[in-house]
């Protein structure tokens, strides 16, 4: 979670919307025939019928109950964001909500959210004219690590980062959202005592911060671009979570992150190394400069994650910022690694108030991979990483009947998936209220 959370939190009080079904899914007991559209299947879009009864993808009868024509229309399954803040409490539920219709992205992963307010809108975390939503409620850190700053300054009301940093002494020493919003933990007796009372709050996937682990005994980074827990815990952490059915995802900032994060198995990694700039903020808490030897994902650790079928997650919205040549050629690097490997990835924002559209476009227009490797990401691979045991992120038979349709063809123009035509999840046509 970067600073923006601060200033957007200003926009918590915006209407929401409303998400209606128009009558030709008034019901689906009968199969309905959608004709005429172009169907992506991870290559390429192919022009063929989708047929659905209720909220699954069924064959194609000689006679369908009835026909919808999409002509000209370019479909994919819906959007996967698996690196959220969103989804975070009942006041930014209906905001939240209409930001992911909108941009086409149906499932979500929240990576930390305090699990008191989430616990007020989990009924609302799926189903038709929703957002489906895999909840890390709270997270493990340690002592003055991030992200305790960011949610004791909310606690505390300082939104914009100028209030955070007058404010630095009194949300250093609050404690109002420990135990909710995060867990600080230092010793395997701290992480057995605080395991139950994470798991009260019902977790879908358990959080962990990694924060350049390398240093964390000479006690790097504490309020600053380190901190997190001792590397050394993650195995417990891992081994708690299988025993509880849950996977793990870890915040990796640095390449010793992210094989702390190989050596214990970890199901995701939240980020890559070095994905963000810090050495723009010279004045803020979070200033680093990184080197090469701290960011690059090498060819046996990709191939390690490949054989471990560890998802690393891309961050799209720091491909659309200025940022420094070599950070770029680095992500670029570790990338290109981790794609010839085999190994699995997924994208995210991790901006409070943005969206995955704006990031992917810069993403194919810099070259960080192409539009039918970032859409078949974005579409199919990030959908299954947020939610494995579910048949999304395909549409084929046996599929869940939830799609997204273009005006034009995103493989020849990333853009164009500013313009979706047609919103249709869990059997049901969406329609928006003008924004």
């Amino acid at each position: 979670m970067t600073r923006a959370i601060f200033g957007l939190m200003t926009l918590i009080g915006m209407s929401g919307c409303i998400y209606s079904s128009p009558s030709v899914n008034a019901s689906l007991s009968d199969v309905v025939a959608f004709v005429g559209g172009h169907v992506f299947d991870g290559t390429e879009f192919v022009q063929r019928e989708i047929c659905v009864s209720e909220r699954e993808i069924v064959p194609c009868p000689d006679e369908p109950a009835r026909q919808v024509s999409i002509e000209g229309v370019f479909i994919t399954p819906p959007f996967g964001d698996a690196h959220t803040h969103h989804f975070d409490g009942s006041y930014t539920l209906a905001w939240h909500t209409d930001l992911g219709i909108r941009s086409g992205a149906f499932y979500a992963m929240t990576m930390t959210a305090r699990g008191s307010q989430v616990a007020m809108i989990r009924d609302q975390l799926r189903g038709p004219g929703n957002i489906d939503v895999s909840s890390s409620v709270g997270a493990f850190t340690g002592p003055d690590s991030h992200p305790i700053e960011i949610y004791e300054a909310i606690a505390l009301g300082a939104f914009t980062f100028e209030d955070q940093l007058a404010r630095a002494d009194e949300i250093r020493s609050s404690s109002l959202v420990a135990n909710d919003a995060y867990f600080i933990v230092e010793t395997e007796d701290d992480v057995r005592k605080k395991w139950p009372l994470l798991l009260a709050s019902e977790p879908d996937h358990i959080k962990v911060y990694l924060r350049f682990s390398e240093r964390y005994d000479e006690g790097f980074g504490k309020w600053g671009p380190g901190g997190g827990i001792d590397s050394r815990l993650l195995p417990i952490i891992r081994k708690l979570s299988r025993d509880a059915g849950l996977r793990m995802a870890v915040a990796s900032s640095s390449i010793e992150d992210f094989r702390a994060s190989l050596r214990a198995q970890a199901d995701m990694i939240t980020h890559l190394p070095c994905y963000q700039d810090t050495s723009s903020e010279e004045s803020g808490p979070y200033f680093y400069i990184k080197t090469a030897e701290e960011c690059l994902v090498s060819h046996d650790d990709a191939r390690r994650a490949a054989r471990q079928n560890m998802i690393s997650t891309l961050i799209v919205t720091e491909w659309a910022k200025e940022r420094p040549a070599e950070l770029v050629e680095w992500e670029k690097a570790s990338i290109s690694a981790l794609k010839e490997a085999g190994a699995p990835f997924a994208v995210g924002v991790n901006a409070y108030g943005e969206t995955l559209t704006g990031g992917m476009i810069a993403g194919v227009d810099k070259g960080f991979l192409s539009s039918v490797e970032l859409l078949r990401i974005a579409s199919m691979d990030t959908p299954r990483a947020i939610f494995p045991a579910r048949r999304i992120g395909c549409l084929e038979v046996g599929c869940e009947a939830s799609f997204i349709g273009f005006d034009g063809n995103p493989i020849e123009d990333i853009a164009a998936i500013r313009s979706i035509k047609l919103r249709f999840k869990d059997g049901q046509m969406l329609e928006l209220p003008e924004s």
